[in-house]
């Protein structure tokens, strides 16, 4: 054979192997979504089933239950539903869909997941059952770009992994079957963020295009999609190298363009039926006015309730955006791989952290950070309003936390491999990395510390307003309950403190030349002799306030209120201290302490504080 022949055979004997690794991958992720799909069904028959037509869905129901129920753990809770689609959302969409004389029509409703309803209620002879099998077919689908989004990203194990994740996740097959449009939104971002990148890495017209309508399709499922679009188009551009930045802002430019061409007759369409373009927006600041007790006002649109949420009490507006935006997105998240493993559930909320981190070196990982958080911003001042907070509200970041999971993993298997092979040269570049990760990973680790403590900024910030304000124990507590309290027992009511020596101690802020009501809701440890229960002497700075004799009632905790004078508030940090007359061993304490160790010295447990400005 010639010589130079041989990098020619060389190169076609590499091209066929990543051909047919490619191949190996791409056949992997369409089982997984088969499986996931034998999942979905799964529940759908055991809520909405048995179906009683057409023929092809009660074949597809007798063909596939049984499959899927040898297939996943015994314990997943499907229950039947007697009376399906009664109120909410779901049942609304069935109406839209049954209405819907074009897909441009105005309605409150962005149309794409009434247009899915409907194409469904035509396939099955329009049955109710079709808002699920439209909620259901989008859960199905995700899986699938998620590993398309993860392998053009990273690699096509992360995107595996994710995608298989995603597709055994409980609480991701419980909601599929339920009718709600947050499976059809998971799905479009999903694919928007897919095409995102693929437009970052070659920023030619097709791609363009292309992230034009996918973008226009998380748009027209709902219009808070421009609030990742935007920025991660406007990223795309200023992280482009200078050689590449006006190809990159001609692509964009055309990507806009695209996603204005197709999104705005729905928006044109809503102006002239309500006379403003973004109603599907506007309308809903009336649920979250109503839920907060506020009064009627259609003129108030998602960006003035959302201003105000944030500049009304800026400390507190602080607080719940920084909750919205990185907290309560993820914590909610990871439950529904227990009854697969609880170790999973455990390990893979810590690895999508460090992927988080990691993908800061990652350009690509940057643009999905980018649409990561900004995709949440709506719902940053409005997860603890009403029903704000609900998991699939948040629903299509998870894929993104889950290939955040997978890189992680992947990554940390290339360093181990690397340093056993001795292949990790520790070069200047690599040292600024970590010492940049490290200073970063502290950077967080401090954030989060003042997190933890800014509740009692907003306290103080609420009592300086003349509010009432509560301080209930568990949660973010720490910066209230500071020395003598046992950890924070979280119960399916309420949650309560221990007192666990003599003197438990609480910080309040108390603002302003003012007299206080102060009401403590506690429990005496129940001893046998009653007049052996521990009494309780309040300090307030130092100063002796009032003596309680606890007691105690099956029915309800105990409630105690007494009045702190002017002269002994007025400061940011105030002492309560709580000193109990003795302490007995929980095990004499009865049943209300049994979480405790036995011989744990204990006087009282604490539901929760209350302040009151006195008028």
């Amino acid at each position: 054979m010639p010589i130079d022949e041989r990098p020619q055979l060389s190169a076609g004997k590499v091209k066929r192997t990543i051909f047919s690794a490619r191949a190996l991958a791409e056949t992997a992720a369409l089982v997984i979504t088969l499986y996931g799909a034998l999942l979905r069904i799964d529940v759908l028959s055991a809520r909405y089933g048995p179906l009683d037509g057409p023929a092809w869905a009660q074949a597809l129901e007798r063909a596939a239950v049984p499959a899927a129920r040898a297939l996943r753990p015994s314990s997943f809770p499907w229950g039947h539903i007697d009376h399906p689609y009664v109120g909410g959302d779901p049942l609304n969409y069935l109406a839209l869909a049954r209405d819907m004389r074009s897909f441009y029509q105005a309605n409150v409703r962005e149309p794409v997941f009434p247009a899915v309803t409907r194409g469904f209620l035509v396939l099955l002879g329009g049955r109710d059952v079709a808002v699920s099998f439209a909620s259901a077919a989008a859960s199905v689908l995700a899986i699938y770009v998620t590993y398309l989004l993860g392998t053009a990203a990273f690699s096509p194990i992360v995107g595996l992994l994710a995608a298989f994740w995603l597709a055994i996740e409980r609480d991701v097959i419980s909601w599929s079957p339920d009718g709600w449009r947050d499976d059809t939104f998971m799905l479009v971002v999903t694919l928007a963020a897919w095409r995102l990148v693929r437009l970052r890495q070659d920023p030619g017209r097709a791609p363009a295009i292309w992230a034009g309508v996918a973008a226009a399709a998380a748009t027209l499922t709902r219009v808070t999609a421009l609030t990742f679009v935007v920025p991660a188009l406007c990223w795309i551009v200023v992280e482009a190298p200078r050689t590449e930045r006006g190809l990159r802002v001609r692509a964009s430019v055309l990507a806009c363009a695209v996603t204005l061409l197709l999104v705005g007759p729905y928006l044109a369409s809503c102006a002239m039926e309500f006379g403003d373009p973004f109603y599907a927006i506007n309308y809903h600041t009336r649920y979250y006015r109503s839920a907060e007790g506020r009064p009627l006002d259609e003129s108030v649109s998602a960006f003035d309730y959302a201003k105000d949420e944030l500049l009304r009490r800026p400390v507190a507006g602080i607080d719940k955006a920084a909750i919205g935006l990185v907290v309560w997105p993820f914590s909610v998240k990871w439950k529904g791989f227990w009854e697969w493993s609880p170790t999973l559930q455990r390990i893979l909320p810590w690895c999508s952290i460090a992927g988080l981190l990691l993908w800061i070196w990652r350009p690509d990982g940057r643009l999905l950070l980018v649409i990561l958080y900004s995709s949440v911003v709506p719902y940053a001042v409005t997860w603890n309003v009403g029903g704000g907070g609900e998991w699939r509200f948040t629903q299509h970041a998870y894929p993104i936390y889950l290939l955040a999971a997978g890189f992680a993993i992947v990554q940390g298997c290339v360093w181990l491999v690397q340093a056993l092979e001795r292949r990790i040269v520790w070069d200047k570049q690599l040292s600024r990395r970590v010492m940049m990760t490290a200073g970063l990973t502290a950077a967080i680790a401090l954030a989060w510390v003042g997190l933890q403590k800014l509740p009692f900024m907003v306290t103080r910030e609420s009592l300086a307003d003349g509010d009432a304000v509560t301080i209930p124990t568990g949660g973010r507590d720490s910066a209230y309950f500071v020395s003598g309290w046992s950890s924070p027992q979280i119960g399916e009511t309420v949650n309560v403190r221990a007192a666990l020596g003599e003197i438990a101690t609480v910080r309040l802020p108390l603002p302003g030349n003012k007299d206080y009501w102060l009401t403590l809701r506690m429990d005496p440890a129940e001893t046998d002799d009653l007049s052996m229960q521990p009494r309780v002497s309040v300090f307030f700075n130092g100063q002796a306030v009032s003596q309680i004799r606890l007691g105690r009632d099956p029915a309800r905790m105990g409630s105690y209120r007494l009045r702190i004078p002017h002269d002994l508030a007025g400061r940011t940090f105030n002492r309560l201290d709580l000193v109990a007359s003795h302490t007995v061993a929980a095990h004499e304490a009865g049943p209300r302490f049994s979480w405790l160790p036995a011989e744990t010295r204990v006087a009282f447990r604490l539901w929760y504080v209350r302040l009151e400005p006195v008028s």
